[in-house]
């Protein structure tokens, strides 16, 4: 699963909590204007980094903070370039030799990260790209997560929390500022960030989130574009996931998700060799009315359609639908759509779909979706509704 996106529309700190709101590996590439910086994530946690500055590298800071000299940084960049799939990342090599003490370790990749995303907080333009996989290959790391067992893992939520206090802080006093449209900008370093005072920062641990409405840092953020991101509603949905106690509640909170999205959504129960519909937005009550009552009416599943075709396959749908068991059964019911295009969302039970998500455009014109995101979302109301089974 890959996208990218424009940051002046999605902010950062929204992309950085969907990778560990759910559990995935990859990296995050964010370019700008003035160059690109990446981390590295595997399962949710933050692995691994690369400044856009060529001198910030976690060498280098182990050798500043005193955790390890020179010479002890060459002979594990000699046995890290080892040639074969065994090569690991520096902090790893460094670890399995018993060349650094690892709350060492763990305090200067904890600063690299810093430094990262600091730089990355000043941008107001410029584009990311997430590539989620297991297996990663990054400059300096090329490395596979799964194979790695002994490594450095740097929880997001607790960085998100000292990089945006200190960010927050150095605007404040006039130290750093956002970057202008036709300004590069001073970089950021360490001595400017004052990093070496990070661990007498006062922590706040975020609480237990109370319901899909509320964000999930509670300290300011770059300025935003107005409106939420549909990454912060996502992050907000999969946060409110462990309050949801029925396969029904479940079902409705994607409805509502999809209902920001689209004009009109419905839900579709499978049962048997048919589809039930259940609740909608926008097709009863007014666009933005609300969830609609159970509407009741039933789509057959006899003979070949889009729609069994997204169920049998578990896939997420979005683009036209000619389809005849569609509108016969589907847009005689609710009207037909002015454009053709659909979005068919199945979230799974166990392997097997459960629930269908039909929406449409309703009167308006087509836009686009961000259909991997929708998908990410598919997939985690079904890991909740299985640990309902």
């Amino acid at each position: 699963m890959s996208f990218s996106g424009d940051l002046e529309h999605l902010p950062i700190v929204d992309v950085i909590q969907l990778m560990h709101s759910t559990r995935n590996s990859g990296i995050l590439e964010i370019s700008g204007r003035k160059g690109k910086s990446q981390l590295v994530f595997k399962k949710g946690y933050i692995v691994g980094a690369c400044h856009l500055n060529n001198g910030i590298r976690i060498g280098d800071i182990l050798v500043s903070q005193g955790a390890i000299d020179e010479t002890t940084l060459q002979e594990a960049l000699e046995i890290q370039h080892t040639p074969g799939s065994n090569r690991k990342p520096l902090i790893v090599t460094l670890l399995e030799a018993n060349l650094v003490d690892e709350h060492q370790a763990y305090t200067a990749l904890k600063s690299l990260i810093e430094l990262t995303l600091i730089e990355i907080l000043t941008w107001r333009k410029g584009t990311f790209t997430l590539e989620a996989s297991d297996e990663v290959s990054l400059d300096e790391f090329k490395y596979y997560p799964n194979e790695i067992e002994r490594e450095i893992n740097v929880d997001v939520q607790g960085i998100l929390m000292d990089a945006l206090r200190i960010f927050d802080e150095k605007v404040r006093d006039g130290e750093i500022s956002l970057e202008e449209e036709h300004d590069v900008g001073e970089e950021i370093t360490a001595d400017l960030l004052g990093l070496d005072a990070l661990d007498e920062l006062e922590r706040k641990i975020p609480g237990v989130y109370q319901g899909l409405g509320e964000t999930s840092l509670k300290v300011s953020r770059p300025p935003a574009p107005k409106g939420v991101s549909v990454v912060r509603r996502l992050n907000d949905f999969i946060a409110g996931l462990p309050q949801l106690t029925t396969p029904q509640s479940v079902a409705r909170a994607v409805l509502s998700f999809i209902g920001e999205l689209l004009p009109r959504a419905l839900i579709l129960v499978v049962r048997g060799n048919e589809l039930i519909a259940d609740r909608a937005c926008g097709i009863s009550c007014s666009e933005g009315d609300g969830i609609d009552e159970p509407l009741g009416f039933k789509v057959p599943l006899d003979r070949p359609s889009v729609l069994l075709q997204a169920l049998r396959s578990g896939s997420l749908y979005c683009g036209p639908c000619a389809d005849e068991v569609v509108e016969v059964s589907l847009h005689r019911k609710i009207g037909a759509p002015t454009d053709s295009t659909v979005l068919l969302l199945p979230v799974k039970r166990l392997g097997k779909t459960l629930f269908l998500i039909y929406a449409d455009f309703g009167t308006r014109e087509q836009k686009q979706l961000p259909v991997e995101l929708l998908d990410m979302l598919a997939e985690q109301a079904g890991l909740r509704v299985d640990a309902l089974h």
